[in-house]
């Protein structure tokens, strides 16, 4: 109870969120160096590996069901007085049923956003619900942020990928580095598929035939429209882009 009061009336800390199975998790490696990577740079201080680990394993239990698992990383000992010291941080533990990956493709629009710190994913979230709120209440189903230079970054908590009919674009606009999106181009790469990164305006969208989030919770999803660029939902490439993600062994909590 006092970590959930600490992290409820002092917004600062970051977390990532993982798909668990049978005590194995995806890109488990990616996530805890993107825990330790934030905690140096939220706290002046990184995670410890194991420890993480062992807390995540003592949530779980003897669950076996495809769960999601959030790491909150605070700590109790930073207040307004204190946010120049250096501190040991701590973790918050938190699991859920996993929802089944979605078969339907969104359909989003674009909207100027710039995340604080992009490449961190800090506890700082407010403006990006708020703008998927927003373009929920305008009839999309989420939205596409693009920077003030006109490049596009990230969805609200997804990253976002185009296809082209041979290979697959990714933004190079500052966004936070998703650990699904790392796992679909490892995969790709394997598979033989080409990725290219580069940056990306909204005029270039008619261009691409398809385009994808991606994100732990929903792995791939395909994308139907931005704005009234329309794209191509098709169900092979979705079907590539999930294989590419399950390529990467799923990897064990045990120390």
């Amino acid at each position: 109870m006092d970590a959930a009061r600490t992290i409820a009336v002092f917004n600062y800390g970051h977390f990532t969120s993982m798909r668990a199975e049978n005590g194995r998790i995806r890109g488990l490696g990616l996530h805890l160096e993107r825990l330790d990577h934030d905690a140096r740079l939220v706290f002046g201080e990184g995670m410890d590996a194991e420890a993480v680990k062992a807390a995540v394993r003592a949530e779980l239990g003897d669950r076996t069901d495809p769960v999601n698992v959030r790491v909150n990383v605070f700590s109790p000992d930073v207040m307004m007085s204190t946010l120049d010291t250096i501190v040991t941080p701590t973790t918050l533990v938190t699991v859920r049923p996993a929802a089944p990956w979605p078969d339907s493709a969104m359909r989003v629009r674009s909207v100027v956003y710039e995340r604080d710190l992009p490449q961190v994913k800090h506890v700082g979230t407010f403006g990006l619900l708020l703008q998927r709120r927003l373009a929920r209440l305008a009839g999309h189903d989420d939205a596409l942020f693009v920077n003030r230079s006109g490049h596009i970054s990230e969805g609200t908590v997804w990253n976002v990928g185009f296809y082209d009919g041979s290979r697959v674009v990714l933004p190079a606009a500052p966004a936070l580095p998703g650990v699904a999106l790392q796992l679909v181009r490892k995969g790709l790469q394997r598979l033989g598929v080409p990725v290219e990164t580069r940056l990306l305006t909204l005029s270039d969208l008619p261009g691409f035939r398809s385009a994808f989030a991606t994100n732990e919770a929903i792995a791939t999803q395909p994308i139907a429209a931005v704005d009234e660029v329309e794209f191509t939902v098709d169900d092979e490439l979705n079907s590539l882009l999930r294989r590419a993600y399950l390529s990467n062994p799923a990897e064990p909590l045990e120390p």
